[in-house]
């Protein structure tokens, strides 16, 4: 069954966007912490390295948690179904929207990552230091 209305918003994004709707915020949401990027041992062999990318990426960008592996794996083992069926002929279109829905929910997707707020904007090099690498 389907909920109605937006999702909600995780109460860290909405106090660093400055709570607009002033509703109150859930200060009682579960932190499950920092994920650990090593891949499940039931991850297949196939998927392991859509997993070796990603996750450091999604970890560095405060994204991926400790609660979220479950997901990323299940992404990483549904884009390499997706990887075969392509080259067998062809993907469903319902393979194609899992894999959206695990994008945006993972923040894969540049409309998710729009969405998506972080408490320090990355730091610019000035000079000629940004050309000539240390």
């Amino acid at each position: 069954m389907a909920t109605r209305g937006q999702r909600p918003k995780p109460a860290a994004l909405r106090l660093l966007n400055g709570n607009a709707g002033k509703r109150p915020v859930n200060t009682q949401e579960p932190d499950t912490g920092p994920a650990d990027t090593s891949p499940p041992e039931w991850l297949s062999q196939a998927a392991t390295p859509h997993w070796a990318r990603l996750a450091p990426m999604l970890a560095t960008a405060g994204v991926l948690k400790q609660s979220d592996r479950d997901l990323l794996a299940t992404y990483c083992e549904t884009f390499v179904a997706y990887l075969e069926a392509v080259k067998a002929g062809g993907a469903s279109m319902s393979m194609v929207g899992q894999l959206r829905q695990l994008m945006g929910e993972l923040g894969m997707t540049p409309s998710a990552r729009a969405r998506i707020t972080t408490d320090k904007a990355p730091e610019v090099e000035r000079g000629k230091a940004r050309f000539f690498a240390a």
